[in-house]
């Protein structure tokens, strides 16, 4: 990445987009290339115009491209080399886990304060990850995060959809693989986040509010 890191915001509430928009703006290193309110227009944007880092609300309804790890699962495909920062007002450990998992630089909560945001996209220019003080403190309940193999782009995106209701013969179909090929996926991607079976799966998707978001047909 050059001296200069081209950024791009994501959020659906127009007061936060304009408070990370000044924090950007009073950051000498940074380009802001572009602000949205939605998927649809996030991956309109990153069409167009080079970008190295994403801010993004994880809770952005309404896109054609859905919203958090469905959202991540899709850009991570993508757009693998983009840096990603997620803002999240939900601090569940289970989400916290699949958000590294999923490979995202930086995790911010909501409740803290926003000058953390300009510590994250410093330590994201630099291939480093951060977790603001209420972040880190629940992820001293996990291991080290070293012990966290990464998904692979299509684990992730398999699992998002899976979750969000979709088959394996749908998502095979989507995808243009074979049927096996999405189950070994599925399965691995299951063993990295710890999970054994479907029904902990489902107990997982549904703690993260992922459950029956935009099925696929058979």
């Amino acid at each position: 990445m050059d001296n200069l890191s081209r950024v791009v915001v994501a959020d659906d509430h127009q007061v936060i987009r304009m408070g990370i928009e000044a924090t950007l703006d009073d950051m000498p290193f940074v380009e802001r290339v572009g602000s949205v309110a939605d998927s649809t227009q996030l991956i309109t944007l990153l069409n167009a115009r080079p970008c190295d880092i994403l801010i993004t609300d994880y809770a952005m309804p309404g896109g054609q491209y859905g919203d958090g790890l469905e959202l991540i699962a899709f850009i991570r495909r993508h757009y693998p080399d983009l840096r990603i920062v997620v803002l999240t007002g939900i601090e569940k450990l289970a989400l916290i886990r699949s958000l590294m998992v999923y490979g995202v630089n930086a995790i911010l909560s909501k409740t803290d304060d926003m000058s953390h945001l300009r510590a994250a996209v410093q330590a994201t220019r630099i291939g480093r990850r951060y977790h603001s003080p209420s972040i880190a403190s629940t992820l001293r309940a996990l291991p080290p995060a070293g012990n966290y193999p990464r998904l692979s782009q299509r684990e992730s995106e398999v699992i998002a959809l899976y979750v969000g209701g979709a088959s394996i013969s749908a998502i095979a179909d989507k995808m243009k693989r074979s049927k096996q090929t999405i189950s070994t996926q599925k399965v691995n991607a299951m063993r990295k986040l710890g999970i054994d079976n479907d029904a902990d799966l489902f107990k997982y998707a549904i703690e993260l509010g992922l459950t029956q978001k935009k099925p696929l047909g058979e």
